[in-house]
């Protein structure tokens, strides 16, 4: 793993690093501004409860965006030969690991970025909300989680059409699902990064919550690297 840091910090250097998280910003951005209109035109008046619920939409936008951006950010590289090469240069350990981690901190600054923007659109929802950072804090930690779910998962699928469709509903299904899962459905990954957002973004915290989901993205990043240390290239 000596090579960890000078994979890390090449990627860095990567434009699609940067490019594909302002993407996937900017296209959560713009649904939430769409969401954020619709609702001032629908109600001229303040509507209760308005900022909660479009806070949940919007980390749920943000979870969901994240993990796409992060899935591609192998399957692209991989389909063009690109990551291959960059194992040749790093070795397996080093380019996998310094790619997720890239990913995930760009998804963090991302994440922030949304966080902010959606504070400041309070004021065309009459100040029916405002900046908070603990808000801030939600989709930003929300994006990060997201992206390396994303990550890991298309590491696994390795097709970058496949991923596009199977990530997201990895997030989406289990969620649908959980209502009759009973108890066991709050142990679902989503599930449980969607109730610690959506909690410390009101100044509750909920510990379980997010160390739950931290052990979910452990064991699949785990598996991820265990099968991408194994696994064929081609």
């Amino acid at each position: 793993m000596l090579n960890l840091l000078p994979a890390f910090c090449s990627d860095l250097q990567r434009p699609w690093l940067w490019k594909g998280s302002a993407l996937g910003a900017l296209l959560v951005l713009g649904l939430l501004g769409l969401l954020i209109v619709a609702a001032s035109l629908e109600s001229q008046a303040p509507t209760p409860g308005l900022g909660r619920v479009l806070r949940k939409t919007g980390l749920s936008l943000m979870l969901t965006g994240a993990s796409i951006v992060g899935a591609f950010s192998f399957t692209a590289d991989y389909r063009t030969g690109s990551f291959n090469r960059r194992v040749l240069l790093f070795q397996r350990g080093p380019a996998f690991s310094g790619r997720a981690a890239t990913t995930t901190l760009a998804a963090l600054i991302s994440g922030a970025l949304v966080g902010t923007a959606f504070g400041l659109f309070g004021v065309f929802a009459d100040g029916a909300w405002h900046l908070n950072p603990v808000t801030v804090l939600g989709f930003c930690v929300t994006s990060g989680m997201g992206s390396l779910w994303g990550f890991a998962l298309g590491s696994l699928i390795r097709n970058h059409l496949v991923s596009l469709f199977v990530v997201p509903l990895s997030l989406a299904l289990p969620e649908l699902l959980s209502p009759s899962l009973g108890e066991t459905g709050r142990l679902i990954f989503s599930t449980l990064a969607a109730n610690w957002a959506e909690n410390v973004a009101v100044n509750i915290p909920a510990f379980a919550s997010f160390a739950g989901a931290l052990c979910w993205l452990v064991v699949v990043s785990a598996a991820a690297s265990w099968v991408f240390l194994r696994r064929d290239l081609a």
